[in-house]
């Protein structure tokens, strides 16, 4: 910045008197410090209101708990886009992941336990086959989320299928393990289910916070402006 040609745009240099040399060039710096703090902070706060006007998109891929999860009331700051239907088994998960066009900046991917209705005593194959599709379809988000979070699932009831649930949670914990995974079955309790297998609105919310902590910390549109 030519602070010279400054004070000379606005007429202050010809106004100043010709004697006290040292108090001019004393004028002249606080003056263009003066103009130069001004300038840094309408630059700050127009980045401030261009980042308010920004939201990172996040997008749910998965069945009837993704389905019903109220993202646009429990994630405010982002630009939410639901990819699930409920009764979705995972094949169909994978192909709407195959079939999927767009771009996203952070997604979840959740499924498994339509792959059981009415089956109560699965097979480790059967549980494995899942497990392979929800990793074969992570696969494929990739090429379509920066950052992405798995959900297990939680201990389910009757006339849901209990085992199923309790095996798949368990070849998860082993298995996928490639990206970020929230496990809820410390935060996910009986009195949180509403016939056995979806959740509550409190259900719904200890899970977005745990979500919303991961991708506050994960995203840097969230914490570069603390630099």
């Amino acid at each position: 910045m030519n602070i010279k040609y400054i004070v000379e745009k606005i007429g202050l240099r010809s106004s100043l008197p010709k004697t006290g040399g040292v108090f001019n060039r004393f004028l002249v710096v606080v003056l263009g410090a003066a103009l130069f703090l001004g300038a840094c902070v309408q630059d700050r706060e127009i980045r401030s209101k261009e980042s308010k006007l920004y939201k990172p998109s996040f997008a749910l891929f998965g069945d009837s708990i993704s389905a019903f999860w109220p993202v646009e009331e429990q994630f405010p700051e982002f630009e939410t886009y639901k990819k699930a239907f409920p009764g979705r088994r995972t094949y169909e998960i994978q192909e709407a992941a195959k079939n999927e066009t767009g771009r996203y900046r952070a997604c979840m991917l959740n499924g498994g336990v339509n792959d059981f209705l009415n089956n109560y005593e699965p097979t480790w194959d059967e549980v494995n086959g899942t497990v392979n599709r929800q990793l074969q379809t992570l696969e494929i988000l990739k090429e379509h989320c920066d950052y992405i979070i798995t959900l297990n699932v939680w201990s389910v009831e009757a006339p849901w299928p209990v085992q199923a649930a309790s095996m798949i949670n368990t070849e998860m914990k082993e298995r996928m393990n490639s990206v970020p995974r929230i496990d809820p079955e410390n935060l996910i309790h009986k009195e949180m289910l509403l016939d056995g297998g979806h959740l509550t609105d409190e259900g719904y919310g200890i899970l977005s916070n745990r979500v919303r902590d991961y991708l506050k910390v994960t995203l840097p549109e969230f914490w570069l402006e603390f630099l």
